[in-house]
């Protein structure tokens, strides 16, 4: 930037010389160039024909009471452009507070400080000072300011004009930058929000994929009984969620179809688009929040369920596992005032069947809830897994009705149940039973006593890697 600071004064000025200045700080109204580069062009445009080597643009937040450094250059202060501070009662306050543009010399500002119009002078007192207000119909966006510590370089009354032209014509600049940037943070937020919801579609035609493939599987693999009730859990706890997405991208796509309407028919306005981007906001956070809830569902339910269909063995995390079990029987549990707690550690990692464990626990859950439990207002049930030399050990145990010296012996024989002619096959601690022995190659045990819930205690031997 090449900027004349030679002293002028208004009798020597050309009068041509002031109609072009005036001309190119009108052209930058529709400058494509970036704020900065604006201010730094009006410096530039005024040292062509007025003495200023300081210059000012102070913005005005009202709402704060702030005022703002956007464009600063000074022979003796210097501040961070970007910087803040209360508007105070200092010239720039005088002048905002006018809503008029003013000249002073060192001594009228002296004298304002005297008679209390001013509380004080900020930074270096100045031989000559000239501000005029950014301002529209709207109110004050600003402020720009012309300062000399030369008593060579005064300004006058032609020159106060000049400021008030460029301030005016910043005031157009200003106003048009807001309405460009906001039209295009609009826009942004538009295809940011319609993209977010074509993803979040795929990833719902994705997780229906999945789901109708899960549940094919599981017509085929039916051999286990307890996976008709967890098909029927799972798709209904499924449902809320897609529901709940359905629900939102239609009520969105009906308020696209308005908005387009209104666009059409040239009746959109600034209103119809803001709540337009309420509506796609809030459906996005719907629609994303539901769809993780429903992926999380069936990835779980899909794994315990490919699980509990096969007898491969895989290396799991324990404490990780559990989880993924009792949250495919969250639809039975969710129902019951009873409690699970699982104490294991979170690094306890082992290479087993985890299909034969899904199925024992699920089987001991299903158990507790209906014999052992069925009477307790809030029964518990804790599952502890620890690793011992080459085994790990699981502790199941409920506190719910227990069994007597009888019962205990004949609890793992095939067909004995106490819910004969309730629907109970006596099939699930058989099943319990040969899954650890066989299955697992471990050995389980049983402890109980009336009115003192039950206890499973199984060593199940870990396999090589």
């Amino acid at each position: 930037m090449n900027i004349n600071n030679s002293p002028t004064t208004s009798a020597n000025k050309s009068h041509l010389n002031v109609i072009n200045a005036l001309l190119k700080i009108s052209s930058l109204v529709l400058s494509k160039l970036t704020l900065t580069q604006i201010y730094e062009k009006i410096h530039e445009i005024i040292a062509e024909i007025i003495y200023v080597k300081n210059i000012a643009i102070f913005l005005y937040e009202p709402s704060d009471e702030l005022i703002v450094f956007d464009y600063f250059v000074d022979e003796k202060d210097s501040v961070i452009i970007g910087t803040s501070m209360p508007i105070g009662e200092g010239l720039s306050s005088y002048v905002i507070s006018k809503n008029t543009p003013c000249l002073f010399t060192s001594a009228e500002q002296e004298e304002l400080k005297a008679k209390g119009k001013i509380s004080h002078i900020i930074g270096s007192l100045s031989e000559s000072w000239m501000g005029a207000p950014i301002s529209n119909d709207e109110g004050i966006m600003g402020i720009i300011i012309i300062q000399s510590y030369s008593s060579n370089h005064m300004y006058e009354e032609n020159d106060l004009q000049l400021l008030s032209f460029v301030a005016s014509n910043l005031a157009i600049v200003l106003q048009q930058r807001k309405f460009i940037n906001k039209e295009i943070e609009d826009k942004e937020s538009l295809e940011s929000g319609l993209k977010l919801i074509k993803k979040q579609n795929v990833v719902l035609e994705s997780m229906m994929k999945k789901l109708n493939d899960t549940q094919d599987e599981l017509v085929q693999k039916e051999k286990m009984a307890s996976l008709g009730n967890l098909v029927a859990g799972i798709a209904h706890e499924i449902n809320t969620p897609i529901g709940i997405c359905v629900t939102a991208i239609t009520n969105l796509h009906h308020q696209y179809k308005t908005l387009k309407k209104n666009i059409t028919n040239n009746t959109a306005s600034d209103k119809h688009l803001d709540y337009f981007f309420e509506d796609v906001d809030e459906a996005c956070t719907i629609i994303e929040s539901n769809t993780l809830r429903a992926a999380k569902l069936i990835n779980s339910f899909k794994e315990i369920a490919v699980d509990q269909s096969s007898e491969a063995s895989r290396e799991i995390n324990m404490k990780e596992y559990i989880d993924e079990i009792l949250l495919s029987l969250r639809p039975i549990l969710k129902k019951l005032p009873h409690e699970v707690i699982v104490q294991c550690p979170d690094n306890l990692v082992v290479k087993t069947i985890p299909g034969a464990i899904s199925q024992v626990l699920t089987n001991m859950i299903n158990n507790s809830i209906i014999h052992g439990l069925n009477n307790n207002d809030k029964g518990c049930i804790q599952i502890t897994i620890v690793k011992e030399n080459d085994c790990f050990v699981i502790c199941y145990q409920d506190n719910g009705k227990g069994l007597n010296e009888d019962e205990i012996k004949m609890l793992f024989e095939p067909f004995y149940t106490t819910k004969r002619g309730s629907g109970g096959s006596g099939l699930g601690t058989h099943l319990i039973y040969n899954l650890v022995t066989s299955t697992l190659n471990g050995k389980i045990t049983v402890q109980s006593e009336p009115n003192k819930g039950l206890r499973y205690n199984m060593s199940i031997p870990i396999q090589s890697l």
